[in-house]
């Protein structure tokens, strides 16, 4: 089951080819923050995504990390 959250995260952030914030993808996702937050923090620790603040103090973005940031 939690493999199949961590495949719909990276696709969802994959396809949008930018920085989203947490909460924007929770709400996207219909899923509670804080299981997001746990697969994304699985997500980076497989290198896949890139976890950062944002320009509001209180933001937490994420990327996925994709071939085309490595050509």
């Amino acid at each position: 089951m939690f493999g199949r959250r961590k495949d719909v995260v990276y696709k969802t952030l994959a396809t949008k080819k930018r920085a989203v914030a947490l909460q924007t993808l929770s709400a996207e996702l219909e899923t509670p923050m804080s299981a997001v937050l746990k697969t994304v923090k699985q997500l980076e620790s497989d290198g896949l995504v890139e976890v950062f603040y944002g320009q509001k103090k209180a933001s937490i973005m994420v990327k996925a990390k994709t071939i085309e940031d490595y050509l």
